[in-house]
């Protein structure tokens, strides 16, 4: 008889190392990371067999916000998060068990799981994968010529060079730039104290690092990679318009890409891509990516009701934020970006 179990962080990542599509996001750091810094109650879900084995499991935070309800999330901020192992069916029906048992109205888990009652389609989203090969000259000719090759190129003759860092320093530049590229976009910085503890939990452990593009000591663009598991996942980017021209993003992309090849990872994760972004998701499709069109699930009473478009407060924020000093981007991201889970 199966039954649904918390289990401790050792435990856990014994099982999920041990899981083929485990990614980043299914190591009990990461976890961790969110609820030190926006509060969030964190809890291993297991399946234990007969014979005391875990069977399956998923990953659950807590999100309790006065702002945008209560639910339970695989994982906030986590682009996919699959459940793992095998009996994936007797876990959701274990997790429709637990959900009423600890009262959450929804537990939002971000893949695709098997519909039935009380299980329902959620979001659609596009995820980009790049298969990386020892050879990175391999993975080089899968790229598009005009739209990759010739760009990264491009960058080589401008003089462009790319710089790896695992180091506060470099979280702390990257950080600079990415709140000028969330001001730029009217976009939410996350709080300085989320890159802290990224940098302290993951990057310092040999579990991420910085990659960024210089002309000179001119700092053009800069990205943040997580990586564990055979599995390089492309997390967060920011570069500065005025040096587009130089084509810094595909260099640094490249080197990224590189350094995947040459340690042994098999997977370039580029993240989730809302799919109304046909520009974005062409961008990436030119790496060589295969594009796979999935749906998160929600778990409750019954079907949510679509959401109502908010999209005139979401046009007064970006425009506040676009008009304001920097400063002004990163508050509101402080006081509210917990609640964005």
């Amino acid at each position: 008889m199966a039954e649904l179990i918390t289990v401790a962080n050792n435990d856990w990542l014994d099982f999920v190392s041990k899981q083929e599509n485990a990614n980043i996001f299914h190591h009990p750091a990461w976890a961790e990371l969110l609820s030190d810094c926006y509060g969030y109650r964190p809890s291993l879900l297991a399946l234990q067999n007969g014979d005391g084995f875990m069977a399956a499991g998923l990953p659950v935070l807590d999100v309790n916000s006065r702002l945008t309800g209560h639910r339970a999330v695989s994982l906030p901020f986590s682009d996919f998060c699959p459940p793992l192992g095998e009996n994936i069916a007797t876990l959701v029906r274990e997790l429709k068990a637990w959900r009423t048992q600890n009262r959450w109205p929804q537990i939002l888990v971000h893949w695709p799981l098997p519909e039935g009652d009380g299980v329902f389609p959620g979001e659609i989203t596009a995820r980009h994968i790049t298969q990386l090969d020892p050879d990175p000259q391999v993975v080089f000719r899968k790229f598009k010529r005009t739209q990759v090759q010739q760009p990264i190129r491009q960058a080589e003759k401008a003089g462009v060079v790319i710089r790896r860092g695992e180091g506060w320093e470099d979280v702390r530049l990257f950080c600079g730039l990415h709140l000028q590229t969330r001001r730029r976009l009217g976009t939410p910085a996350q709080p300085l104290r989320f890159f802290r503890l990224l940098w302290e939990r993951l990057i310092a452990q040999g579990l991420g690092f910085v990659m960024s593009a210089y002309q000179g000591e001119q700092l053009l663009a800069g990205a943040v990679f997580l990586h564990w598991n055979k599995t390089l996942v492309y997390k967060y980017s920011a570069s500065d318009p005025q040096y587009w021209c130089l084509r810094p993003n595909n260099l640094l992309l490249w080197h990224a890409i590189q350094w995947g090849c040459e340690h042994g990872y098999e997977v370039f994760d580029w993240g989730k891509t809302d799919i109304g972004n046909e520009g974005l998701r062409d961008f990436k499709r030119g790496w060589g990516s295969e594009e796979q069109l999935l749906h998160y699930t929600i778990l409750a009473d019954q079907e949510p009701a679509a959401k109502i478009s908010s999209g005139r407060s979401q046009l007064l924020l970006k425009t506040v934020i676009q008009h304001s000093p920097a400063w002004v981007c990163r508050l509101i991201g402080e006081l509210l970006y917990s609640h964005f889970a």
